[in-house]
């Protein structure tokens, strides 16, 4: 599936030929200078009161312990204004510490989730929010949480000078600046390898020259602010796609033929690892858990066992819909910057009403594959939800610029009759169209460069049942099967065992990579059950250990949940699971993304961090003006990273053996951060500290 090839010269030219930009509209919400709160303002619960003084609206917080966690205020619009992309200003100060999180609610029940820290500050300060999509939403409703889900008791004044919406937003443009200049900082001309050709980075920075003179214009039009961001990123995808690969990669073929240096190397060592260990992976790893919400940073695995899984599994469903684009971005990258590995599954909604269920389908009369399909009733609306991914793929960067990659699978458990796209619902030839309409509009029309495409079926027990509906090796890089029924009991050990076998076999003879896409038992009422199923089984069988990574579902309450949380009477058993020399966690994990490595056996997992890097500690923690990082052996230099918790770069360095680094801290917010150790062996160990 080889992307069209787009000469860097005709992009930059392209900025050149914009039309008369028009002037960009706002909508004042509310300015509050009439003195007063008109019956658009509602309040639910007892945290907060609302009056004017001054012009502005002043918000007493009072969290108290009768207080609901979600209690809320929001501004109810007589006008529904329809926006695509936009921004939301807010200008306030507060004399507490708090979090804003403003949830832009629209007709038809979807919304957004927007979130920003505020300080306290004694000066009005203005808080920008952006939303992204490419298709119109109709807003009726903001709604404003101060530490929304929040229990602690806490008080203070909060005011609110004015509420703007900008119809138009440079947030997308803005970002797509700022990491093409973060690729073209850490970018090198030569001929070694992850280098670029003499010249490129020269042609690269017109382009982003260019963009950025649409950026100052403030009166660019939506569309032009739009077309320079597509600008920008095809010029980045070109880049990126004449970086210097290691010779191992001669050989390997993709779905997306044009996947970037990264991508390539984590499907290539992922491929690698395969032969000798297991990655562990959970669906929706980090965000929330058992008792908890609200921490994209936070995962119940890390908190039962000390590290999160080594694949990190999430929806894109919100993205495809235009919502939620800056939460599940900084999932992401935080996810990636820690090396870990993500996958997206995609439980797209019936266009036609209802939700990814079959049995909520209005129309069951309807064929629903075929409406979607070009020539169909609601390609358009299925056309503009992979707009949506294109967009937010493209411009999902790690901290020195470069496109992360993830692992895509939709369409997942077709053999089963439980989704609109399952094998009663469509014909074969339909179901295949489908992935390869899918696939070829993400990659040759949108130009997304840094997926792989997953092929996920339900139990199919012989692989004639499996490829029924494969839509050929040039769509498909990773095989994997869905497996619920066969790991709630012993006796279906052997079944287990038996798909897992074929697996490896089909996905090994096409170059593949396979895995256990979805497992797990729900409620873990089996205290032994990652010991006796997911781990004893499939290791000691020399063809079914040969699966990639092995994820299960999430954890939502304490009668839906598929992982260990602090507590659980399965945490012990896990940790024997998690000690495993054949189990990769995050913080196990190589730097996949960086080269192709040489891997001729399993991980050292244990030796790493304890063997390698024995010397190195940290101090004083928490900390307050300044962090010492002191690097006790004397076998080498080591370098370090410090991220912030959202997973981005903050500070980086290195340290001689015998040395002390020490670094200052005034600049840098309170919070938890990241050091992240590693040798020239390719040992590595990370610890969090706090600055207070």
């Amino acid at each position: 599936m080889k992307a069209s090839q787009i000469q860097l010269i005709y992009l930059v030219a392209a900025l050149f030929f914009l039309p008369v930009f028009a002037n960009a509209s706002f909508i004042v919400v509310d300015d509050f200078n009439d003195n007063s709160i008109g019956p658009e303002w509602q309040i639910e619960g007892t945290t907060f009161a609302l009056s004017v003084e001054n012009q502005a609206l002043k918000v007493n917080y009072k969290r108290t312990a009768t207080s609901w966690a979600w209690d809320q205020f929001h501004f109810i619009f007589t006008d529904k204004p329809t926006l695509f992309q936009y921004q939301i200003s807010v200008t306030l100060k507060s004399d507490v510490l708090t979090q804003l999180a403003m949830k832009p609610s629209y007709v038809g029940g979807t919304s957004d989730w927007l979130s920003k820290d505020i300080p306290v500050t004694a000066e009005y300060q203005t808080f920008t929010f952006s939303v992204a999509s490419t298709n119109p939403k109709v807003l009726e409703t903001i709604y404003f949480y101060f530490d929304g889900g929040s229990t602690a008791l806490k008080s203070g004044i909060i005011y609110i000078d004015q509420v703007v919406i900008n119809t138009t937003s440079t947030a997308e443009l803005s970002g797509a600046i700022s990491n093409a200049n973060l690729l073209l900082q850490n970018l090198t001309e030569g001929t070694a390898e992850g280098n670029c050709p003499a010249g490129s980075k020269s042609t690269f920075s017109n382009a982003i020259t260019q963009a950025q003179q649409v950026l100052n214009n403030q009166q660019a039009t939506q569309s032009q602010i739009d077309l320079a961001v597509a600008t920008l990123n095809d010029a980045n995808a070109v880049l990126e796609a004449v970086r210097i690969r290691s010779a191992s990669l001669s050989d390997l073929s993709l779905a997306c033929a044009d996947a970037t240096f990264e991508t390539q190397n984590m499907y290539f060592n992922l491929r690698q690892i395969a032969k000798y260990n297991t990655l562990f992976g959970m669906q929706d790893a980090t965000g929330y858990g058992v008792g908890w919400s609200g921490n994209n940073f936070r995962g119940d695995v890390e908190d039962a066992c000390g590290s999160l899984p080594a694949v990190c599994a999430y929806s894109i469903k919100d993205v495809a819909k235009g919502q939620s684009w800056d939460d599940t971005r900084q999932r992401f990258q935080y996810i990636y910057n820690k090396g870990g590995i993500i996958s997206l599954e995609w439980h797209i909604d019936n266009p036609y009403g209802g939700d990814f269920y079959w049995s909520t389908n209005p129309y069951p009369d309807s064929n629903v594959v075929k409406s979607i399909l070009p020539g169909g009733v609601n390609h358009i609306a299925f056309k503009n939800q992979l707009d949506n991914i294109a967009l937010f793929l493209r411009n999902l960067k790690g901290d020195k610029g470069e496109s992360i990659p993830v692992i895509f699978r939709p369409w997942h458990e077709h053999n089963g009759s439980w989704f609109w796209w399952g094998d009663p619902h469509c014909s074969i030839e339909e179901y295949k169209q489908l992935w390869q309409f899918t696939v070829n509009y993400l990659v040759e029309d949108k130009g997304v460069n840094n997926v792989v495409f997953a092929f996920s079926p339900d139990r199919f027990y012989n692989s004639t049942n499996y490829l029924q509906r494969y839509p050929g090796d040039n769509y498909i890089d990773i095989f994997g099967f869905d497996d619920y029924g066969d790991v709630s009991s012993t006796s279906g050990i052997q079944t287990l065992l038996s798909q897992l076998r074929l697996l490896v076999d089909m996905a090994e003879q096409r170059g593949k990579i396979p895995a256990l896409t979805e497992t797990g038992l729900e409620g873990i009422t089996n205290a032994k059950w990652f010991t006796q199923f997911m781990l004893t089984p499939i290791k000691n069988d020399p063809v079914a250990s040969r699966i990639a990574y092995q994820a299960v579902w999430r954890n939502a309450n304490t009668t839906h949940h598929y992982a260990p949380y602090p507590g659980h009477t399965s945490v012990p058993d896990f940790k024997d699971f998690y000690n495993d020399p054949w189990t990769v966690f995050m913080e196990d994990l190589p730097a996949i993304y960086d080269s192709a490595m040489d891997i001729n056996g399993p991980l050292s997992i244990n030796d790493q961090p304890s063997n390698e890097l024995t010397g190195i500690d940290l101090f004083p923690n928490p900390a307050d003006e300044f962090i010492n990082i002191r690097n006790g052996n004397d076998s080498g230099q080591v370098n370090f990273r410090i991220l912030d918790c959202s997973g981005k770069l903050i500070y980086k360095g290195f340290i001689n053996p015998a040395s002390t680094a020490s670094i200052t801290l005034n600049q840098y917010p309170k919070g938890i951060y990241l050091l992240r150790i590693e040798n020239t062996k390719g040992g590595f160990k990370s610890e969090k500290f706090v600055v207070r």
